[in-house]
């Protein structure tokens, strides 16, 4: 879910004039600096509940309803319990995230760094990682991980293993989305990426040349596992 679409709690302030969390902003005048958790349904709720009372604060909230984001204003809030009902909107699709397994990318190349880095970035974005030095170990764990995505580099135990790797995947796991990633196109100057050939021979769903964007990697990632889903 992208940042702007994430669902929140703030108030107007009329000290700042402007939309703030509460209690975040260090002028104001009964919460300054100490920050809203709303998880902590019963803290937020007075904490809100004092700054609309004592400053007059209109409250702005969005939630999701039927998959759609909605964002509302309430300029009147007239008893603590309406807020409990609110703030349980706002953190409702915030629970289901959490309850949700993190998806699984098999991450497999030979090069230790890029398997470090490059899990190190999956991680950050909420992905479990599972990795491999070697197309041979890529198929004998495979079994046993069962991941969402393929992540595969080309040239390990030889020239082309993670194409080989690539096709024995798809002949036993024909809806199981593999990225190639790959510097073959660096060393030959052939632009590999663009080769719709190279997919239908591999079998693979998307190639992409080292090194690559590591905002690219993790939206193709996605794209691939919703993909699959559907």
């Amino acid at each position: 879910m992208k940042e702007e679409s994430i669902p929140f709690i703030q108030v107007y302030c009329p000290e700042l004039k402007e939309m703030i969390r509460p209690g975040e902003s260090p002028v104001c005048p009964f919460f300054g600096g100490k920050k809203l958790d709303i998880s902590k349904t019963e803290d937020a709720v007075k904490q809100i509940f004092r700054c609309h009372v004592q400053c007059g604060c209109s409250i702005e909230y969005q939630y999701y309803e039927g998959g759609k984001l909605v964002k509302k204003v309430e300029d009147t809030i007239e008893d603590q319990d309406t807020l409990r009902r609110i703030l349980s909107l706002v953190t409702r699709e915030s629970d289901k995230r959490k309850k949700r397994k993190p998806k699984k990318v098999f991450l497999v190349d030979d090069d230790s760094d890029f398997l470090e880095m490059h899990s190190a970035v999956l991680e950050n974005k909420g992905y479990d990682v599972i990795t491999a030095q070697s197309s041979k170990e890529c198929i004998k764990k495979l079994e046993k991980v069962r991941p969402d995505i393929v992540v595969l580099d080309v040239m390990m135990e030889q020239f082309d293993s993670g194409f080989k790797a690539c096709e024995k995947i798809k002949k036993k796991y024909r809806d199981l989305p593999i990225m190639i990633l790959t510097s073959i196109g660096a060393q030959t100057g052939l632009d590999f990426s663009s080769s719709r050939n190279v997919l239908e021979v591999s079998g693979a769903d998307i190639l992409l040349d080292k090194p690559v964007n590591p905002k690219q990697f993790i939206d193709e990632i996605e794209k691939l596992i919703v993909k699959k889903k559907s």
